[in-house]
């Protein structure tokens, strides 16, 4: 494809280059992907990635906001539509962030190597949303259906990281003895998050 191709078309143009962004940033993370390499992948000069982007860094912040929003947004409508919150709403919260990590194995990819580079513009990104989850769970409890004596952010943390992280190192604990598949780790999880946070007598 030679560097001309298609950029009449500016709308064209910005979806080859994220996706091109896109697969180079997965398979190498942002420190070892070049614009050079964004060009020639996508067909274009340099010069046009930075009319469309500005950067190499405004179109890794962008890659990464495209490939959460996928999730972000229907959660974001779940938590914001709850009249009267309870724990099923935690409980549909991790199987969907669990399910949309399983759909997903890129997405999964890049966000290890935004916690590889220790990027903290992607905290941002779901800041909103964790505010929101937890807000939620605080709701939850003080309605007494769990455990008041828990940070409701770490609630939200907790599950986010137990989920990535089953993603992120599965091709590791998947040789150790006993371990099940996605859908028995899912259960078990749900079984132990949800029994901790049941209310103490």
């Amino acid at each position: 494809m030679n560097a001309i191709t298609g950029t009449r078309d500016p709308d064209l143009t910005r979806e080859r280059i994220l996706e091109a962004a896109h697969a180079l940033f997965v398979d190498k993370g942002f420190a070892a992907v070049s614009m050079r390499e964004i060009a020639a992948h996508s067909g274009v000069t340099k010069s046009l990635i930075h009319h469309h982007f500005g950067s190499k860094e405004a179109l890794w912040e962008l890659v990464k906001e495209r490939a959460f929003a996928a999730y972000a947004e229907g959660q974001e409508a779940e938590l914001r539509e709850a009249q009267e919150p309870g724990v099923d709403l935690l409980r549909d919260a991790v199987i969907r962030y669990f399910g949309f990590l399983q759909s997903n194995p890129e997405v999964v990819r890049l966000f290890a190597w935004t916690h590889l580079d220790e990027d903290q513009s992607c905290g941002r990104i779901d800041a909103e949303l964790v505010r929101l989850g937890a807000e939620r769970v605080r709701q939850v409890q003080a309605r007494g259906l769990l455990r008041q004596d828990v940070n409701p952010a770490h609630v939200v943390t907790m599950f986010v990281n137990a989920c990535t992280q089953w993603f992120e190192a599965r091709a590791h604990h998947s040789q150790w003895p006993g371990v099940g598949d996605d859908v028995e780790y899912l259960d078990d999880f749900l079984k132990v998050f949800f029994e901790g946070l049941t209310p103490r007598s």
